[in-house]
């Protein structure tokens, strides 16, 4: 029998993670599949540390939902270094009653980033929308403050979309500026091959790192699937195709960006694309 790759076996704990969740059976396999420091993330619920943590938040979420549906045949997997992102739909009921999504305001796109440790899930955030069935728009709508929102400081989406808007040239600027002065960057590789690929920090490197990207690579197609934004945190989905232009090759990956805006300014910006693969053909 051939030996299954450590990615391989990721994967297939990710699958009986999502098995488990959907037929509701939360027993001591599921269990076993985190470290025992585990931490999770929902939006609005919050952060949790350990395999207490994940108990209580299954409590919670199991007061809301009735019946919860993956489409896990269906999934999108990018694999980085001991990340590996899962981008998929979803579906279910709720307690009360309602089917969702309405595939009008809400389509059931979520997006899982898991961190190993091993074989083990040490972390696992979930960038997903937890107003199901729509009902927070109306409520939205008839506390919106125009005034208010006209002073306040731009918000994450506004932030994202000016980021791909100034880094593909539908608006001038200069994209260095919609960063603070600290920056949490990642963009996992092999930086003696690939000198745009690393971690950096300010502003200066941040503004290296375009000089490097654009001296190395071609961009032939950006494709954004969608992005979701909880609060300070955004994800983007996506697919890309760049010529490497020192090995005069074309590398197609689906990737995922992970943002935080703090007070209009990018903290963190993590990019999670098959940097494996990416190593291994351009040779």
């Amino acid at each position: 029998m051939e030996k299954k790759t450590l990615n391989e076996i990721r994967k297939n704990k990710i699958e009986t993670y999502f098995k488990k969740i959907d037929s509701g059976i939360f027993d001591d396999e599921y269990f076993d599949l985190y470290a025992e420091d585990v931490e999770m993330y929902y939006p609005k619920f919050g952060f949790e540390k350990g395999k207490q943590g994940i108990k209580n938040f299954g409590k919670v979420i199991g007061k809301h939902l009735e019946k919860l549906t993956h489409d896990i045949q269906n999934f999108r997997y990018t694999f980085s270094d001991t990340v590996i992102v899962v981008e998929g739909n979803e579906k279910g009921v709720t307690r009360s009653g309602k089917e969702w999504p309405d595939n009008h305001t809400y389509f059931g796109k979520f997006c899982n980033v898991f961190e190993f440790d091993g074989e083990l899930i040490k972390r696992v955030h979930i960038y997903v929308d937890p107003d199901f069935t729509s009902e927070d728009t109306e409520r939205l709508a008839i506390f919106k403050n125009n005034a208010a929102k006209e002073n306040s400081v731009p918000s994450t989406r506004d932030v994202v979309e000016e980021f791909y808007d100034l880094l593909f040239g539908r608006k001038e600027g200069n994209i260095v500026d919609l960063f603070a002065d600290y920056v949490d960057w990642d963009l996992p590789g092999n930086k003696d091959k690939f000198p745009w690929t690393g971690k950096r920090e300010t502003k200066k490197e941040i503004e290296q790192f375009f000089y490097e990207l654009y001296n190395n690579i071609q961009s032939e197609s950006f494709a954004i699937d969608f992005i979701s934004v909880e609060g300070e945190n955004a994800a983007v989905a996506g697919q890309l195709s760049s010529r490497i232009l020192k090995y005069d090759k074309l590398f197609s990956t689906e990737f995922v960006v992970i943002f935080k805006v703090i007070n209009g300014k990018i903290v963190k910006y993590h990019f999670l694309e098959d940097s494996h693969k990416l190593n291994e053909e351009m040779k």
